[in-house]
C-alpha cells in the first residue's frame, strides 16, 4: 500500500511539472531559443518518468470492458503520447543547443512544421488529459451542489477568455499547419505570457472536465444521473464568452475573420509598439549610430500609413576589412542621414497591383512582396502611392531621366545611406540579428549560411548551421523584425533603392545620395535565392534601370525632415548597345553543363563559339573544386586565361555562359570581362545551376562591365534535360537574336 501511495504521490509531481514546463515551452520568446530546448528535453525525460509510472495502463489496454470514459480517455492519451514524441523528435531535428548533434536527422522544413503544429497539438491535448481527471478529483472533494455550481461558474468565464486567447494569438493557425513559424510578440511581459498560457490551457481542461462529466453520467443509473445538457451548456457558454469579443470588436482582437484569426496580429502589434519609440528603436544605437540632437532637426511627426519613424543620425556605412566575404566597394567610412519614415514591409503585389493595375511577379500572392521589376517602375510606383494618398509626388518622370524633388512629402526610394542605416538598425555586424543569420530568421538559400563556403565539409564552426531552402518568396513579415521594426531587410527580395552604384564618395557623407552619374543603380538586402554572404548589411548589389528579376522588388520610404529641398537628376546616361556586328558565345565550362549549353546556342545561331580556359586547369575532383573556386572567390582572384579573343571588336553581342559557383561567377570570367572594352556591347547571360538561378552573377557582370549592356538572362538546371532546346528558342526570342545557321564558327584566338 505504502509503494502504490508513494507511486501515486510521484505521479502528481511528475504531472504537475510536466504541466509548469508546458506553460514555459508555449512561452518561446520568454525562455528564448537554448532554454526552450533544454526545458523540452526536460518535458521528454519528464513524459518517459510518466510512462514507466503508467506502464500498468498499457498492459490493461486489451483487458477489461470500454466505456465511454475509458474510450475517450484512451484515444486522448494515445494521441497526446503521439504529438509530445513528434514535438520532442522535429524539435531534437533542429537543435542548435540541447542535441545538437541530431540536427538534421529529419528534413529541418518538414521538422519545423511539424514540430510547431505538433506542439500546439500537445497543448491543446495536454489540456484536454488534465480536464478529464478533474471530476474524480472533485468527487473526492464533496463539494455541495451550490459551491459546485459556483466553481463552473466562475471556471465558465475564465475558459472563454481563455478560448478568446486562443482566437486572438491565432493558434488554430498553427495546429492547421497554416503557419510555418512563429509569430511571437517579444514585448509583452514574461508573466503576462504565462498568464496567457494558463487561460488557454484552462479552456482545454474545460472541455476536457466536461467530456468527462458526459461519459461518466452516460453510465448512470437512470435516478442517479445529472441533466446531460449542462456540460454542453457549459462548453456553449464559454465559446461565446470567447468569441464575443471578436464579433464585437474584430479590429481590437486580431481577428481577420470569425473562426480565423490573424496569424501575423502579434507581429503587426509588435511593430505598433516600435513606432512609438521615439528614437526608432532600442539595442545597440550607441555602438554604432549617434542620433541627432532633437532640437536640431524636425522632431518626427506621426503618420497614419503604418511607416516606422527612423531617427536620422549617423553610422559606420560599409564594412570593415576584417569583415569575411567583403567586396573593395563596401569601404568603411562615417556618414549621416536625416529623419525619415520607412515602410515596415516590403511593398506586396496587392498594393502594387493596386496601384500599377497589374502584376509581374514570378511568384503570385496578395501578401508576397512584388518582384520582376525595374528600378523605373518602382519610381512609377512610388509616384502612384503619393498621387493615391493625395501627397505630392516626389519624382518627374522625363525622357531624358527622373528628377526627384528632395522636398517633396511623397513616396520614394531610399538612398543607399538610408537603407544599410535602417537595415543595421544600430548593428555593426555583418547581420542585423549581430550573430550568424539562419534560415529561421529570414528567406534565403538556407543551404548557403554565412561562411559555408570555407566550411562545407565541416560546418561544426558555423555559427548558423545549414537549413531550409524554400525556393520562393514569403509572405511580408514571416520573420522576427530587427531592432527598428523593419522587417525582411535580409532575403525575401532583393529592395531597389534611389543611388547610382560607383564607388563610395568619402567626401560627401551628409545625406548621400550616390554619384552624379552612372549606369547601374543599387539594390540592397538579398533575395530568396542568396547565398548568406550577399545578404550581409554593407553588401551592395547593382543594376541598369529596366534591370527585371524574380528576387528584385521595393520598399518605400517618404521624408520626414522637412528642411530639405532642391532636386536632383538620374539620368542622360542611358546605354545605348551597338548593333549590326556579329554575336559571340563566350563561356566557361567545368563540368561540360554549360558547354553543352553554348554548343545547343550555337546549333540555333550559328554563332562563334569561344571556350574561356584558364591557363591552370581546375581540378577535376569535384570536392577539390568547391574549395578552389571558393578560394578564388575569396581573394578575387583573376586567373590567367589560356586564349584569348583577337577580334573582339568585330563583335556587338555577347551571349556569355557560366556555371553558377557559389552564388556567383567563377573568377575565370571576371578574368574575361577585365581584359576587353565592352562599352556599347550587349552582354547576354546565360548559366548552369543546382537550385540557386543567377544567384548574384548578374551583378557581378554588372559591376564588371559598366558600360555594357545586359541582356535578358537565361538560367538552367544543370545540363538543361529534354526541354533545352525550346528553352534556348524562347530565350534568343526574347532578346531578338534570330537564328542563324546549323553550324557556327569559332573565334579567332
Amino acid at each position: 500500500m505504502s509503494r502504490s501511495r508513494s507511486n501515486n504521490k510521484i505521479r502528481k509531481i511528475v504531472d504537475a511539472a510536466m504541466t509548469v514546463l508546458l506553460l514555459f515551452l508555449m512561452a518561446y520568446q520568454v525562455t528564448g531559443e537554448a532554454a526552450h530546448e533544454w526545458i523540452g528535453m526536460g518535458m521528454t525525460v519528464l513524459v518517459i518518468i510518466h510512462q514507466i509510472l503508467n506502464r500498468k495502463w498499457y498492459g490493461a489496454l486489451f483487458k477489461g470492458k470500454y466505456n465511454p470514459y475509458r474510450t475517450v480517455a484512451t484515444i486522448l492519451n494515445i494521441l497526446l503520447l503521439l504529438s509530445i514524441a513528434l514535438t520532442a523528435f522535429c524539435g531534437m531535428a533542429m537543435s542548435s543547443h540541447a542535441v545538437p548533434f541530431l540536427y538534421g536527422v529529419a528534413p529541418v522544413s518538414f521538422a519545423r512544421a511539424m514540430h510547431l503544429s505538433m506542439s500546439h497539438w500537445s497543448f491543446v491535448l495536454m489540456g484536454l488529459h488534465l480536464g478529464m481527471h478533474i471530476p474524480a478529483m472533485a468527487a473526492g472533494m464533496k463539494l455541495s451542489s451550490r459551491t459546485r455550481a459556483i466553481l463552473t461558474c466562475i471556471f465558465t468565464f475564465i475558459g472563454g477568455i481563455g478560448f478568446w486567447l486562443f482566437l486572438r494569438n491565432g493558434m488554430a493557425d498553427y495546429l492547421l499547419f497554416r503557419v510555418t513559424f512563429a509569430f511571437l510578440d517579444y514585448e509583452k511581459a514574461a508573466g503576462l505570457v504565462l498568464l496567457e498560457n494558463l487561460l488557454m490551457l484552462s479552456f482545454w481542461a474545460l472541455i476536457g472536465a466536461q467530456t468527462a462529466g458526459i461519459c461518466r453520467n452516460a453510465v448512470q443509473k437512470k435516478d442517479t444521473q445529472r441533466n446531460p445538457l449542462l456540460p454542453v451548456v457549459v462548453i456553449l457558454a464559454s465559446v461565446i464568452i470567447g468569441i464575443l469579443p471578436s464579433l464585437l470588436f474584430p479590429s481590437a482582437n486580431g481577428q481577420s475573420s470569425f473562426g480565423g484569426a490573424d496569424w501575423s496580429a502579434p507581429v503587426k502589434e509588435a511593430a505598433k509598439k516600435e513606432e512609438q519609440k521615439e528614437n526608432g528603436g532600442t539595442g545597440g544605437t550607441e555602438k554604432a549610430a549617434r542620433t541627432d540632437d532633437a532640437s536640431e532637426k524636425p522632431a518626427i511627426v506621426s503618420v497614419d500609413d503604418g511607416f516606422m519613424p527612423i531617427q536620422g543620425g549617423s553610422f559606420l556605412m560599409g564594412s570593415p576589412e576584417s569583415e569575411n566575404w567583403r567586396i573593395d566597394d563596401e569601404t568603411q567610412h562615417e556618414a549621416s542621414v536625416g529623419s525619415f519614415f520607412m515602410d515596415p514591409y516590403e511593398t506586396t503585389q496587392e498594393e502594387y497591383e493596386r496601384l500599377m493595375g497589374e502584376n509581374p511577379s514570378t511568384f503570385t500572392g496578395d501578401d508576397l512582396p512584388v518582384e520582376n521589376i525595374s528600378w523605373l517602375e518602382a519610381i512609377r510606383c512610388a509616384n502612384a502611392k503619393s498621387t493615391d494618398t493625395g501627397l505630392t509626388p516626389v519624382y518627374t518622370i522625363a525622357s531624358d531621366g527622373v528628377t526627384w524633388d528632395l522636398s517633396a512629402d511623397g513616396y520614394r526610394l531610399p538612398t543607399e545611406a538610408e537603407w544599410e542605416y535602417a537595415c543595421r538598425a544600430g548593428t555593426d555586424t555583418p547581420f542585423n540579428t549581430e550573430k550568424s543569420l539562419s534560415a529561421d530568421e529570414a528567406n534565403f538559400y538556407g543551404h548557403y549560411p554565412y561562411e559555408i563556403e570555407e566550411n562545407y565539409f565541416d560546418n561544426s564552426v558555423l555559427d548558423a548551421k545549414p537549413g531550409e531552402y524554400r525556393q520562393t518568396t514569403l509572405a511580408v513579415g514571416s520573420f522576427e523584425p530587427n531592432a527598428w521594426g523593419l522587417y525582411d531587410m535580409h532575403g525575401n527580395v532583393n529592395e531597389w533603392c534611389w543611388d547610382y552604384y560607383g564607388d563610395y564618395d568619402l567626401k560627401s557623407v551628409d545625406n548621400p545620395t550616390g554619384p552624379a552619374s552612372g549606369t547601374r543603380h543599387v539594390y540592397r538586402g538579398g533575395g530568396w535565392n542568396d547565398f548568406a554572404k550577399n545578404m550581409r548589411s554593407a553588401y551592395r548589389a547593382a543594376g541598369q534601370e529596366d534591370l527585371k528579376s524574380f528576387n528584385l522588388g521595393l520598399r518605400l520610404v517618404r521624408n520626414a525632415d522637412s528642411s530639405r529641398s532642391g532636386s536632383l537628376t538620374s539620368g542622360g546616361a542611358a546605354l545605348k548597345a551597338e548593333t549590326g556586328g556579329k554575336t559571340l558565345i563566350a563561356f566557361f565550362s567545368w563540368s561540360g553543363n554549360t558547354r553543352g549549353i553554348a554548343q545547343e546556342i550555337q546549333s540555333q545561331t550559328g554563332a562563334d563559339l569561344f571556350e574561356i580556359t584558364p591557363v591552370d586547369p581546375y581540378s577535376e575532383d569535384y570536392n577539390t573544386v568547391l574549395m578552389e573556386a571558393q578560394e578564388d572567390q575569396h581573394k578575387q582572384a583573376r586567373p590567367e586565361l589560356s586564349e584569348h579573343v583577337q577580334n573582339m571588336d568585330d563583335y556587338d553581342i555577347i551571349l556569355l555562359g557560366y556555371p553558377n559557383w557559389w552564388a556567383s561567377i567563377p573568377m575565370p570570367i571576371a578574368s574575361f570581362l577585365e581584359e576587353y572594352d565592352f562599352s556599347g556591347k550587349t552582354i547576354i547571360p546565360f548559366c548552369s545551376h543546382g537550385g540557386g538561378r543567377f544567384g548574384q552573377s548578374l551583378t557581378a557582370i554588372a559591376k564588371l562591365a559598366p558600360e555594357a549592356v545586359i541582356g535578358e538572362g537565361l538560367s538552367v538546371h544543370y545540363s538543361g534535360g529534354s526541354t533545352l532546346p525550346d528553352d534556348v528558342t524562347a530565350w534568343l526570342e526574347l532578346n531578338g537574336i534570330r537564328s542563324g545557321p546549323s553550324a557556327g564558327q569559332t573565334a579567332s584566338h
